[in-house]
């Protein structure tokens, strides 16, 4: 993380246009939290509930110039349990951004965010990450890399690469490490149409279980159905080996993506299948998803947001895992100033193992949260 914020600051700073002027933005906020969860360490049985109180302080900096942008945000949450105070703790996280122009035909994107925390809520952050078994300290950082070139006015070749990297700090969990590479060619055919050619490689690192590799190969196009209605659309193959086995796998992966922009918010809706490293299971799992999303400001001051998925996990060539999990969450926030804001939100979580009963958990979260905020421009 430390050689990548510096790597960033020296292009953003360096390139073309930031190297004379650039603004940027500070933002210090806290935010605390009063929560219910009616399971606390997401067991089968003999559930335990408790209120938890979460103090969140944290800091978001950015700077821009023409073409450039850097981005760093970092909050700390300190968490403490009414009864069951041993679960107290504190969490990090952290994101690192940058968007740059390296030339009239070049430019080149780079993240990378860390997350430490037991809260499946932190860690659900992180995209494509699989089911998770329970309440267990993690660490895990991504880092994502893209390089895009304008061959013609309307064509484009992308070459990316990225690295999942999970550890524990409890017996039982493998230590997973994933490298991906991608190339890709767009076309932009007209104003409302896109169309693509992606592969993609990834080589999974499981300690100590055994390792994988996976290709993906799709076509995908980017459709504007109406002014307000887009389509996204991919589908191909992927192949998978697994290494100490032999065993293989085909099938298809892909998916669909619609969003309905609305006079005041918007609705998406989106299917997919894939793979997934799974790192609670130390074994690259077989993803089937659908997820739903509305977003939609009520006045100037209230807003709402609501969100469900429903995914399948499925080990590949054998029945080690076979897990069903249901999110939902809706989230009601009243901004009283520009400074400050109240969040109301009710989270759900079903988690139902097809293998054993005893890995079976639900739970319900409510949580009352005041965020207030400065910022400073310069």
């Amino acid at each position: 993380m430390k050689r990548l914020l510096i790597v960033l600051s020296l292009f953003l700073f360096l390139s073309p246009g930031m190297a004379f002027a650039f603004e940027s933005t500070t933002e210090l906020f806290l935010s605390i939290s009063e929560a219910y969860n009616d399971n606390i360490f997401l067991t089968s049985k003999n559930r335990k509930s408790d209120f938890i109180t979460y103090i969140t302080p944290g800091i978001n900096w950015s700077a821009r110039s023409p073409g450039n942008e850097l981005r760093l945000g970092y909050s700390p949450s300190f968490s403490y349990f009414n009864r069951y105070d041993g679960a107290n703790e504190t969490s990090h996280r952290l994101n690192v951004s940058g968007n740059l122009t390296l030339s009239e035909a070049l430019s080149f994107t780079l993240a990378d965010t860390f997350v430490k925390s037991s809260e499946p809520a932190d860690v659900r952050t992180v995209q494509g990450i699989g089911p998770l078994r329970g309440r267990v300290d993690r660490r895990v950082n991504t880092i994502d890399g893209i390089l895009t070139y304008t061959l013609r006015k309307n064509l484009f070749l992308t070459m990316g690469a990225s690295h999942l990297d999970t550890d524990y700090s409890e017996p039982g969990f493998s230590e997973v490490k994933t490298l991906t590479g991608t190339v890709g060619i767009s076309y932009r055919a007209t104003d409302r149409t896109t169309w693509s050619a992606n592969a993609r490689y990834v080589k999974y690192d499981y300690r100590p279980t055994s390792d994988a590799t996976e290709q993906d190969y799709t076509l995908g196009v980017i459709h504007k159905l109406t002014p307000t209605l887009t389509m996204a659309l991919n589908s191909g193959l992927f192949y998978i080996k697994i290494r100490d086995t032999g065993d293989s796998d085909t099938g298809f992966a892909g998916g669909a993506d619609f969003t309905q922009a609305l006079e005041k918010g918007e609705v998406s809706l989106s299917l997919r299948q894939s793979l997934t490293p799974g790192i609670d299971y130390g074994t690259t799992l077989r993803s089937q998803s659908v997820s739903l999303r509305l977003t939609k400001p009520i006045t100037e001051t209230w807003s709402t947001s609501l969100t469900g998925s429903f995914s399948k996990f499925k080990t590949i060539e054998t029945n080690d895992v076979d897990t069903d999990e249901t999110l939902f969450n809706f989230e009601v926030t009243y901004h009283f100033r520009p400074w400050g804001s109240l969040i109301l939100s009710y989270n759900y979580i079903d988690h139902d193992d097809k293998i054993t009963d005893r890995a079976d958990y639900y739970n319900h979260i409510i949580l009352l949260t005041l965020r207030l905020s400065y910022i400073t421009k310069r």
